[in-house]
C-alpha cells in the first residue's frame, strides 16, 4: 500500500496503537465478567460484536485517516479473543 504523503503513516501509526490498546481493553474487560457467568458465553457474544461492528467498520476502510483506527479496531479484537481464549482455559 502506498501513501502519497508519507509523512501521513507516521501519523497514523499512533492512530493505530491507541485504537488498539482501547478495543482489546474494552472487549477484554466485557469478555472477563461474561466469563464469570459462562466462559463460552463470552466468546460467543464477543463474536456477536465484533461481527456485527464490522459492516461499519469496513466501510471505514475508504477514509484515509479512519483506515488506521479500523487497523488499531481489527488488531485490538483478536488480542482480546486470544486474551479470553488463554483465561477460558
Amino acid at each position: 500500500m502506498t501513501d502519497r504523503d508519507p509523512g501521513v503513516r507516521w501519523t497514523g501509526i499512533p492512530i493505530t496503537l491507541i485504537s488498539t490498546a482501547l478495543t482489546a481493553v474494552a472487549l477484554t474487560a466485557f469478555g472477563l465478567e461474561l466469563a464469570r457467568v459462562h466462559p463460552l458465553l463470552a466468546l460467543g457474544l464477543n463474536m456477536v460484536v465484533v461481527a456485527g461492528a464490522a459492516p461499519t467498520v469496513m466501510r471505514w476502510l475508504a477514509i484515509p485517516v479512519w483506515r488506521w483506527a479500523v487497523y488499531g479496531a481489527g488488531v485490538g479484537s483478536i488480542l482480546s479473543f486470544v486474551a479470553l481464549a488463554a483465561s477460558a482455559f
